[in-house]
């Protein structure tokens, strides 16, 4: 109810200040002035009267300029101050009355509609109108003219109700049309703020999955040429190098492809299987851990499960080979009744897997949940200490 209210006294604001409802009122005004000059001077000529009465309705103008200051019980005071400035105006220009109780009392009564949108104060408002309108016809014209003059009044103000109503229902329509504009104005603000989380999220995911999985392959492989050098195996020390090189311009490659945006392009050209056992052959090399793998005849793969699908097996050899201690790791990647299924496994010294994601600095895992929500998928990771990793995924191929 109170935002019903506020919304009406919003309209009532609106229409008070639209230049185009003044200047009509204006003019109305202008020209019941002029015509009721007309006929008073064609009968008598009362030039001390005429005074009075110019200056009448410069203040009757001057209320309905103003009338937007009349607000909640001063439109009260607003109704009564005009209807006073009428009357007066009547009885002091006897001969030329009607055209000013015809003409302007319409008006006042159109005004309560959308001034107080309650019919029985609109009722209120025609009644206390009448019959001070009765009055002065009879007190100028005589009871006899009272039933010619009533029906004229009826008409011109069911005119002036019909427009008031028609020009109410615009104002409404347009106000409404500023209201949806400004809440369409702060979802497009909300979009872009949102867009630019995306973004920040996207690109922190881009440079964990090239810059910090390809710097954290050449550290282990700078650790094995390490070891190898102690032990003076150098002809396996120098293989590493030169896949570490490899590596290094891989890496390199990746991250241009990322920072311009390519590498959705290029994911949908390559074949899902072969890079799956690129990634195995780089993690086995850089830590001669075995990997089993299990590889089902697939459907075609969008490029989108491609590109993320590919991301977190990289990832999980990237944490398997930094944290799990293991000897062994299995990939088994199949597909069943539309959805693409992916079991990683490991048997290393496994992780509380309760405080996942919980170490700040420690983001891998939250980009595996982020990476298969992406592609609507379902993602299940369970680990516990001395008992190994399994990561399950499930995506919808559709």
């Amino acid at each position: 109810m109170l935002k019903e209210s506020s919304q009406l006294e919003g309209d009532n604001v609106i229409i008070d200040h639209l230049p185009i409802y003044k200047y009509r009122i204006l003019f109305w005004v202008v020209f019941v002035y002029i015509s009721t000059i007309v006929l008073q001077f064609l009968e008598e000529v009362i030039y001390i009267q005429a005074i009075l009465f110019t200056i009448f309705m410069f203040l009757h103008l001057t209320l309905h300029w103003f009338s937007g200051m009349f607000q909640h019980h001063y439109a009260w005071l607003y109704f009564f101050l005009q209807c006073t400035l009428i009357f007066i105006s009547a009885f002091i220009m006897p001969q030329g009355s009607p055209p000013i109780l015809i003409g302007l009392l319409p008006i006042l009564i159109a005004q309560s509609i959308h001034r107080f949108n309650h019919s029985l104060k609109v009722i209120l408002v025609v009644v206390l109108l009448y019959l001070p309108f009765s009055f002065a016809i009879i007190v100028n014209y005589g009871i006899e003219q009272l039933p010619f003059f009533v029906p004229i009044l009826f008409f011109i103000m069911a005119i002036a109700v019909f427009y008031s109503i028609l020009y109410v229902r615009q104002v409404t329509a347009w106000k409404r049309m500023e209201y949806y504009l400004s809440e369409l104005q702060q979802a497009n603000q909300k979009i872009e703020e949102l867009t630019i989380v995306n973004e920040r999220k996207r690109i922190a995911r881009d440079l964990h999955d090239t810059l910090a999985q390809g710097l954290a392959g050449l550290i282990m492989k700078l650790e094995a040429i390490d070891i190898y050098l102690q032990n003076e195996n150098n002809e396996r020390a120098k293989e590493i190098v030169r896949n570490s090189m490899n590596q290094a311009r891989m890496t390199l490659k990746e991250a241009r492809e990322a920072i311009d945006d390519l590498r959705a392009d290029s994911i949908a050209e390559v074949n899902f299987s072969h890079e799956v056992d690129n990634e195995i052959k780089k993690f086995t090399d850089a830590t001669s851990i075995v990997v089993i793998k299990s590889f089902d005849s697939l459907p075609p793969l969008s490029s989108l499960i491609k590109q993320h699908v590919l991301y977190v097996i990289s990832e999980c050899l990237i944490n398997i080979a930094k944290h799990a201690k293991a000897t062994e790791a299995k990939i088994s990647i199949w597909s069943k009744k539309g959805n693409l299924l992916v079991l990683i496994e490991d048997n290393g010294i496994g992780f509380d897997s309760s405080k996942k994601g919980s170490q700040v600095g420690h983001y891998g895992l939250l980009g595996l949940n982020e990476r298969v929500r992406l592609v609507n998928g379902e993602i299940n990771i369970n680990s516990e200490k001395g008992s190994g990793t399994r990561v399950f995924m499930k995506i919808p191929l559709t």
